[in-house]
């Protein structure tokens, strides 16, 4: 059998520009996490008599990386990018908002969909893909009374419980940053 160098150099060449590119695209992969698919039957889910939404977009800068990292220092910031804020009216005004992270699972990305009330606190949270394993109802019970109406002093509170497993520690640090972002990048509302 006849080894062909011209062609085997071909060939390696190719794979090796091809590794390239895809490890260069490694940021761009981190920017457009935090989306939601079908927010209006989110918002129809969550807020059955809305009359109307409007969707803002903001960008993380480096003030409020900063005012993230001070309130959870181990947070990385590949992870902040360019985010959306749903807000949704009823009759009397803005009736809350709608606001997604992504977050570093057991096995994988974890996509949840934080509803908050037109206080900037939350309301609950729904699991828009969850890689993580099913959660027992019990539990999805708790977390959701722990987080209900809850601020982000609140939050922070419960996120020192030592008796957290690492999938609700994980849940209740995505509270606290949908909180953070969405009071620094639309603190007019």
């Amino acid at each position: 059998m006849e080894f062909n160098k011209g062609y085997s150099r071909n060939w390696f060449f190719l794979l090796l520009g091809m590794m390239t590119l895809q490890f260069s695209a490694v940021n761009a992969y981190a920017i457009a996490y935090c989306a939601i698919r079908e927010p209006v039957s989110i918002i129809q889910e969550f807020f059955p008599g809305y009359v109307s939404y409007r969707t803002f977009e903001g960008t993380v800068d480096e003030g409020v990386r900063q005012e993230v990292l001070e309130a959870l220092p181990q947070s990385h910031f590949q992870e902040l990018g360019t985010h959306s804020l749903y807000v949704v009216y009823g009759e009397e005004g803005i009736s809350g908002f709608v606001h997604a992270r992504t977050e570093k699972g057991i096995f994988g990305l974890d996509e949840i969909i934080w509803i908050m009330n037109p206080e900037m606190t939350l309301k609950t949270f729904k699991y828009q893909k969850n890689r993580s394993g099913p959660i027992p109802k019990h539990e999805m019970e708790n977390l959701s009374a722990t987080v209900s109406g809850a601020g982000l002093t609140e939050l922070v509170a419960a996120r020192e419980n030592d008796g957290l497993n690492r999938r609700d520690h994980m849940i209740i640090t995505s509270g606290v940053k949908a909180l953070l972002v969405t009071n620094a990048l639309w603190p007019e509302l």
